[in-house]
């Protein structure tokens, strides 16, 4: 439902900022470029992810991915570099994989191994009957 909102009201700024005259009201209320936190604020910054899978022989786990970094800021820069890290001095230890792939299936534990010297945390684990 959460994400269905979000989709929504995206959508509809996105189709806001599309005309001239929503536009011109919309530029009242948004930020300003160049606006954002303080450096306090985006110290004081914290992310942690509650991940529900099932697989597809029916096992369902729980992962939480958590930092004590703000995640628009200081947490995605830091991701970034470690992920482009990663490709560029990592590939002897990275999976065989080709094609458009995800951060996850593209570093895996290399990536996790790099965020960790960070402060990032990745628990997993099976829920319920397997």
């Amino acid at each position: 439902m959460k994400a269905g909102g979000v989709s929504i009201g995206l959508g509809a700024l996105l189709g806001g900022l599309a005309f001239r005259p929503t536009r011109a009201l919309l530029d009242k209320v948004l930020p300003k470029p160049g606006d954002g936190p303080t450096a306090e604020q985006r110290a004081a910054g914290r992310f942690r992810l509650e991940i529900r899978t099932t697989t597809s022989s029916g096992a369902r786990y729980l992962t939480n991915v958590a930092a004590e970094y703000d995640p628009g800021y200081n947490g995605t820069a830091i991701m970034l570099g470690e992920a482009a890290l990663s490709l560029a001095l990592d590939g002897d230890r990275l999976p065989a994989r080709s094609g458009v792939l995800t951060p996850a299936t593209a570093m895996g534990a290399v990536l996790v191994e790099r965020l960790r010297t960070h402060g990032f945390t990745f628990d997993a684990a099976p829920v319920g009957k397997n």
